[in-house]
């Protein structure tokens, strides 16, 4: 009795309650009373609508009809019930649990007119469940009660139920919180049973290695779950299915890699590639996480990879012309076996979406004296400040720092170019290495395909009759806030104004040399004039 009750404290999350009477008779119950068993904050798939709780009765316990003083059943006994018999034959995986002797607080339990005692222990009552579990799963035992229980629900109860010990097990959970089945038992002394249920479901996380993005970057995405548990399988898989949006050109199988436990897989041998990926999907991959250790005439199917081992799925895709100024929300799926007696029946996790974004900076030259006023004609070249540390994107941050922004029409893609010396800004504008873009009309020129960061913008030529700007103009480029309904952080627009008029050249420049020296002259000059004069009137 002690022990048993210790065993729902101590056997990782199975639950075994036994509080009745060792009397073995023969007779049942005129009546035979009835139990329940609830399971307190019951976990439910995440990917469906419903989730199905089994009961299965793995032994009988009936009463002798007769009550003491005391309320109880004054003698019950156990027997297997019929549908478990093969499982606790000599050699089959039940046989360890009944022994000829009672080493302790043990139940007896009569079995073909002998008496035997039920070894389910603090020690083996989680290897007993999985046993059993998969017992019933590979040899189609069907569930004594079944409840269906909406999504989060809070509280599952099966009612009604014939004394004795009960499997309860959440299908289709195969990830464990704890050890996700659970054995209890309900008696005349204790007929109302309690389970605090522990299950998960297979997820899946993806994540990118950046979400700012220029033209022509490659993106390397990562898919990840875990091994699940498969007891009680014959056919077990994962299908994991992704889609890019048009802003990304997926960069085909050959960019896949698989690994599970940090073990890369073989393509074709541990995992395979649809043909014709569905709905439109980049790939779908399958692996098989079950192996035959039998024949084919009698396959024994095992599982091929360590429970819980990480899946790590990676691939890349490229960013094209189509990302600027848009969020792309590539997505992915995983679909797994979801019950053991029913190969064809599968669940699929709602879309995991993983958003990038390319921006565009427009400038906006116009008077500086009427700035509704647009100025065409104006040449700009667009440097690096710093990428990548506006929103904390790692991806090549600071590598094109000091260099210039060159669109290649070619390879579709964004380059940055390092120019040596100090090129001076006619120099510039005469370079066919890096793009130089002149602003039209409407006072408009743009560069594309532009990730986070600070840049500057170079004026190299002025429009006519207007001064050259001075020094760079900067600009901050930040998408981390844009939105599918909100677009507009993408597009970082920027006036710039230009003056006419005479413009004094710059500080160290000859002009201002010419004049000093015109000054300079100027002071001399009424200095010898003044003294001139002064002889004069001394004379």
């Amino acid at each position: 009795m002690k022990t048993l009750k210790k065993m729902m404290a101590l056997a990782l999350a199975m639950v075994m309650v036994l509080a009745m009477s060792a009397t073995v008779f023969a007779a049942p119950a005129a009546t035979a009373p009835k139990g329940t068993i609830e399971i307190t904050s019951p976990k439910t798939d995440p990917n469906a609508d419903n989730t199905y709780y089994d009961a299965y009765r793995i032994f009988d316990m009936t009463t002798n009809g007769t009550k003491g003083a005391d309320g109880n059943y004054t003698a019950v006994a156990y027997t297997i019930n019929s549908a478990w018999a093969d499982f606790f034959k000599a050699g089959a995986p039940g046989a360890a649990y009944l022994v000829d002797t009672n080493s302790g607080d043990l139940n007896s339990i009569t079995v073909n007119d002998a008496t035997k005692y039920i070894n389910i222990t603090d020690s083996n009552v989680a290897t007993f469940a999985k046993e059993a579990f998969d017992y019933a799963q590979k040899n189609n035992i069907a569930a004594t009660k079944t409840e269906t229980v909406a999504k989060d629900a809070t509280t599952v109860k099966f009612t009604d139920l014939d004394l004795g010990y009960y499997m309860v097990y959440p299908r289709g959970a195969s990830v464990q919180s704890g050890d996700y089945t659970s054995i209890v038992s309900i008696t005349n002394t204790a007929p109302d049973g309690k389970v605090a249920q522990k299950a998960e479901w297979p997820g899946l996380t993806k994540v990118a290695d950046d979400i700012s993005t220029e033209v022509g970057q490659k993106v390397t995405y990562t898919l990840g779950s875990k091994v699940p548990d498969t007891t009680g399988y014959t056919k077990y898989e994962f299908t994991f299915k992704d889609k890019t949006t048009a802003g990304l050109t997926y960069d085909g199988n050959d960019s896949v890699t698989v690994k599970i436990g940090g073990t890369e897989l073989t393509a074709e041998t541990d995992y395979t590639f649809a043909a014709s990926p569905s709905d439109g999907n980049d790939f779908e991959l399958t692996i098989n996480l079950l192996k035959n250790n039998g024949t084919t005439a009698a396959p024994e199917w095992v599982a091929k990879y360590t429970y819980d081992a990480a899946i790590e799925i990676t691939y890349t895709a490229t960013v094209n012309e189509a990302a600027v100024t848009k969020i792309d929300e590539n997505h992915a799926t995983l679909t797994y076996h979801n019950n053991p007696k029913d190969e064809d029946s599968k669940d699929t996790t709602p879309p995991v979406e993983v958003p990038t974004y390319s921006s565009k900076l427009i400038i906006n030259k116009v008077d500086g004296a009427s700035t509704t006023t647009p100025l065409e004609g104006a040449k700009f070249v667009l440097k690096a400040k710093t990428i990548g540390t506006v929103t904390g994107d790692s991806h090549e941050t600071d590598l094109a720092v000091g260099k210039y922004y060159f669109y290649d029409s070619t390879a579709k893609d964004v380059k940055w170019v390092e120019i040596t010396g100090t090129p001076t800004l006619a120099e510039l504008a005469a370079r066919t290495d890096i793009t130089v873009v002149t602003t039209d009309a409407q006072g408009k020129a743009n560069f594309d395909g532009l990730e986070d960061g600070t840049y500057e913008l170079v004026e190299v030529e002025a429009p006519k009759g207007y001064n050259l700007l001075t020094s760079p103009v900067e600009v901050v480029i930040d998408g981390a806030d844009a939105t599918e309904a909100d677009l507009s952080p993408l597009t970082v627009t920027t006036p710039v104004e230009n003056n006419s008029g005479t413009q004094l050249p710059s500080t160290g420049g000859i002009g201002t040399t010419i004049f000093y020296i015109i000054g300079a002259i100027l002071v001399l000059g009424a200095g010898i004039l003044l003294v001139t004069r002064r002889r004069m009137n001394a004379n």
